[in-house]
């Protein structure tokens, strides 16, 4: 069991007492796709995986025992403005924790893809709390600005629902973040990404395999591929993350792969531990 950094009340503690200054933003990784993120203005959850559901509910073939032990519980997280769940596997829209958050945060908002609000709303939150996205969808909350794109994984699924895979922009006009969820390595990305100043590029290294495949993992890229991606996009930081949590969907050599890459390229990086607090700036703070 991979143990957070910071945990339990201390992280809490931590996040509660956070004051980033104008032009940053504090960010703590949670393991898996999970990130929490406190601009001046408010606090941003995305992707939480904060407990054992996948094991409770993947039977065999499967194995979802949590590599990485969950670094708090989200019956603490009270002061939530904004929730984002990228799409509806269990790992990114955990039902245990969106169901906490709902009653924990009663004035966070939740943005996800429209095929994630039926689910949504029965986990607890109100029609009026849920903002339903696409491929290209704006909208502020919080004091800050949150734009979605479609993003592929494996393919560019659309449905009657819309994308059910979406990538994130949210910023307060001076730190924006842009996280990928599930992805594959795609132009669009690039071309998506193109469009706006990226501090932190948070993106998954777990990359695919036939083996995974056949189980019913669909694929993301790898870190040769996120490194490529993030020289190809010009953003100014990138954060690896969906590698630490189920040793049946995880490559164990893509971190120092990543490394690696990053540092032949020469491409600007950050690696977290679950738990650790990092401060990202604007441009030329």
């Amino acid at each position: 069991m991979i143990e957070p950094e910071v945990a339990g009340a201390a992280l809490v503690a931590q996040i509660r007492e956070a004051r980033p200054s104008e032009g940053s933003a504090v960010v703590w990784r949670l393991g898996q796709s999970g990130l929490l993120v406190r601009f001046p203005s408010a606090t941003v959850l995305v992707d939480p995986y904060l407990s054992n559901h996948c094991e409770a509910v993947r039977g065999e073939p499967f194995d979802h025992r949590r590599l990485t032990r969950a670094p708090l519980d989200p019956v603490d997280l009270d002061r939530l403005d904004l929730v984002i769940c990228s799409h509806d596997h269990l790992d990114h829209l955990d039902p245990p924790t969106i169901r906490s958050l709902a009653k924990q945060s009663p004035d966070a908002m939740i943005a996800a893809p429209r095929s994630c609000a039926e689910l949504i709303s029965e986990l607890g939150w109100a029609p009026e709390r849920i903002m339903s996205c696409d491929d290209g969808t704006i909208a502020k909350v919080a004091g800050l600005q949150l734009r979605s794109f479609a993003v592929p994984h494996d393919e560019f699924d659309e449905a009657t629902l819309g994308h059910p895979y979406l990538g994130w922009f949210v910023g307060d006009g001076k730190v924006t973040l842009a996280h990928l969820g599930d992805a594959r390595s795609h132009p669009r990305i690039v071309s998506a990404l193109a469009s706006a100043s990226v501090d932190l590029l948070a993106v998954p290294i777990n990359g695919s395999s036939p083996e995974r495949a056949a189980m019913g993992f669909a694929g993301n890229m790898n870190a040769e591929e996120a490194v490529r991606l993030a020289q190809s996009s010009a953003v100014r930081l990138t954060l690896p993350m969906h590698y630490d949590m189920f040793a049946q969907n995880i490559d164990p050599d893509a971190l120092g792969r990543f490394e690696a890459a990053a540092g032949a390229a020469d491409v600007p990086v950050v690696t977290l531990p679950v738990g650790r607090a990092f401060t990202v700036e604007e441009a030329g703070a």
